[in-house]
């Protein structure tokens, strides 16, 4: 598992990054982000990624957030390659993601997913988020937004229950 970090990259080395996980979230989302916006998250000083490679140096898969206060980090992309799901990749990352964020002061992490999407739903409620919210008719689909918060507290037994509530 490797953190990543921008600061201190080569130029090179940046784009190198930004190709890959393009090109992995193009192969893995019906919506991807673009190369540009990729770019652009990595870019920010906020930018938090965690990423898994296989030997040979292949991405796998990544979660890749930015920190929206001192303490809460907002998860933006999760993606995992199509040929190496279901094997533990996206919870490996998260995971990862949380314990090393927590480490640094982060107590919540937040994000948003399709509420026809079962198997991220399945992934995240694993890790522990919780549901917090929905949006009716969010997407251009007409699909919910469903709105998950992972918190520290949550994660010690505070909540307990996979929906705190909602609109």
């Amino acid at each position: 598992m490797e953190e990543v970090e921008s600061e201190g990259m080569k130029r090179g080395e940046e784009d190198s990054l930004v190709e890959r996980i393009a090109g992995l979230v193009g192969r893995a989302m019906a919506h991807p982000w673009s190369g540009a916006q990729v770019a652009d998250a990595l870019a920010s000083p906020r930018a938090c990624l965690m990423c898994q490679e296989d030997d040979a140096g292949a991405l796998l898969g990544f979660v890749l957030g930015r920190r929206v206060d001192q303490d809460v980090v907002e998860i933006d992309l999760v993606a995992v390659d199509p040929a190496r799901r279901r094997e533990g990749v996206g919870r490996a990352v998260l995971e990862e993601l949380i314990a090393v964020e927590r480490d640094g002061g982060v107590v919540e992490f937040r994000l948003e997913l399709a509420s026809l999407n079962a198997a991220a739903l399945a992934l995240y409620t694993a890790v522990g988020f919780v549901v917090v919210g929905r949006r009716a008719r969010y997407y251009p689909d007409g699909d919910d937004a469903l709105l998950l918060t992972w918190t520290a507290e949550d994660a010690a037994g505070g909540a307990g229950e996979s929906e705190r509530g909602g609109d």
